[in-house]
């Protein structure tokens, strides 16, 4: 009998210092574990971000038609992921003009641009979806009926008296960078040059999507172009709309035109007084002419130019 007492305290001991090493090894184990595990979630999600960021620059640096980007920041970041916000403006002539706001959300596995419905377009225009501000819109000149009818607005616009405002000029034949600035009555500065599209694309249902490079107080230099014929090269997922792949008509336009001086280009966005417009009405060399946004001029902030 004594015999099974003393068996039983030793089984009872044996068990009990398995269940303190257990909860020991558990005790110590858990946050190593924890804090391994939150590492890792933390490493895929930086990637993720990290991923979005990059396709966000090239997207702004190739696709954002006369439109300033203020940040790049992430939002919302939580264990599981987050977003990504970038605030944007347009500059018309030194005047600058809220535009909406572009997100990403990521998590630990993918990461994507949240594009959708950002445009409303009727048969007579395209607007923002958030702030119901006129988009200038390109034309394709072998689309005979486009999504929103064929404009002709620049007669209109340079009769606006003490305003500033930027107008979408979409060309007859494609035009060298050189060219284009010749044509161009003083007081007019080209803020965004328009790559164009291929066969019977039409570019207004694009959601102003459209490929081009920013110029920089209204000039181009070839390290500019260089940097931007990078991001062409680079560019992913940028959209397709009725069998047009921007991506691809991306790629094809870096290794067609290497160089700025080779470069063609299909329009492009200029801005400054209203009056200075006066000069491109019924300018042959020019097909289309859209008009975007419009700003009063105030005594307290000086045109560009």
């Amino acid at each position: 009998m004594n015999q099974d007492k003393q068996f039983e305290k030793l089984a009872f001991r044996i068990k009990l210092k398995r269940w303190v090493i257990t909860i020991l090894l558990i005790i110590i184990l858990f946050p190593i574990m924890t804090a391994v595990g939150y590492k890792i979630t933390q490493s895929f999600s930086a990637r993720q971000s990290s991923g979005l960021m990059k396709e966000m620059e090239i997207q702004q640096d190739l696709m954002s038609p006369n439109i300033q980007n203020s940040d790049l920041v992430i939002g919302n970041s939580n264990i599981g992921g987050g977003t990504v916000v970038s605030h944007q403006y347009k500059d018309i002539d030194g005047y600058h003009l809220p535009w909406q706001t572009v997100e990403g959300k990521y998590n630990w596995l993918y990461h994507e641009i949240q594009t959708d419905n950002l445009v409303d377009t009727d048969n007579q225009a395209a607007y923002t979806r958030t702030t119901q501000t006129k988009i200038p819109l390109f034309y394709n000149n072998r689309v005979k009926s486009p999504n929103v009818s064929k404009a002709y607005e620049v007669k209109k616009i340079s009769q606006m008296k003490n305003y500033v405002g930027e107008v979408a000029l979409t060309f007859r034949h494609p035009m060298t960078y050189s060219q284009i600035l010749q044509k161009l009555p003083k007081g007019i500065q080209a803020n965004w040059f328009w790559l164009g599209v291929n066969g019977k694309a039409d570019p207004t249902i694009e959601d102003n999507c459209f490929l081009g490079i920013q110029s920089f107080n209204g000039k181009l230099g070839p390290n500019d172009y260089k940097g931007f014929r990078k991001s062409l090269q680079s560019a992913k997922n940028l959209g397709t709309y009725n069998s047009f792949s921007i991506t691809d008509y991306a790629h094809g336009f870096a290794k067609k035109y290497p160089t700025l001086n080779q470069a063609r280009f299909s329009g492009i966005i200029i801005t400054g007084k209203t009056e200075n417009f006066k000069p491109l009405v019924n300018q042959n060399w020019i097909t289309e002419s859209s008009v975007g946004a419009t700003i009063k001029r105030v005594p307290y902030i000086k045109p560009s130019f």
